[in-house]
């Protein structure tokens, strides 16, 4: 029989750095894609700046966590999105695992529309991955997926500042509170700046929520979509 390290693909390591509280508030603070400073990290997780830089080294060496210096400032992110999937599918299942009359629903305009990494999630998220698909202006095959030749027209028309040129152009993500999968990838973080660009979307008072605009409800329009919210 192989060696029992042959049998160990390393996610223990990840498994290991995403599995305790501080840990876990700080890597949520940062899953709307933003980057931020030791300091606010540690007072988003409840802890002193001095505390707070053994976790933060913890997750940079588990790969989930980049950190790049300015100045006197270390700031930290989401690795990239494979890492904010890996997050977004660990919230799917807890909030699957948490059952009971003391289980709190998310936010309503959480479950409407919110960023997930650079991404679009939540109700809004899904209805544009499906009107997406259904219009083949990408298809999926099993989790990834490509921009069709209409796509890259729609989004020359949407004025979309998206290159084709990086593989994969998109993938699955679970969404967490719909249940079902919305789109992530070079791709979908394309349309969500488009979004944010032309104030098609903007921030809500919750963090990491959405609101759609007129302009937003225009842009959806024209792919086909009534939003109902």
């Amino acid at each position: 029989m192989g060696s029992s390290q042959a049998l160990q693909p390393g996610f223990s390591r990840i498994a290991e750095a995403l599995g305790d509280p501080v840990r876990e508030a700080m890597v949520s603070a940062l899953a709307d894609g933003k980057a931020l400073p030791a300091g606010e990290l540690a007072a988003v997780a409840g802890i002193s700046p001095q505390g707070a830089s053994a976790h933060l080294q913890k997750l940079v060496d588990a790969h989930v966590l980049s950190v790049w210096a300015q100045g006197r400032f270390r700031y930290y992110r989401i690795r990239d999105d494979d890492v904010a999937a890996l997050i977004e599918s660990l919230v799917d299942l807890a909030a699957k695992a948490t059952v009971g009359p003391r289980r709190a629903m998310p936010a309503e305009q959480l479950r409407q529309s919110r960023t997930c990494y650079h991404h679009l999630a939540g109700q809004l998220g899904v209805l544009l991955s499906n009107a997406l698909i259904r219009r083949r202006l990408v298809v999926i095959d099993g989790r990834d997926g490509r921009v069709t030749e209409q796509g890259l027209a729609w989004c020359r028309a949407e004025a979309i500042d998206f290159d084709p040129a990086r593989q994969p152009h998109l993938r699955l993500c679970n969404d967490w509170t719909e249940r079902v999968p919305h789109l992530a990838g070079p791709f979908a973080n394309a349309v969500l700046a488009r979004l944010v660009e032309m104030r098609g979307v903007a921030p809500h008072r919750i963090p990491r929520a959405l609101r759609i605009t007129d302009r937003g409800r225009a842009f959806f329009d024209r792919l086909g979509v009534q939003v109902p919210f």
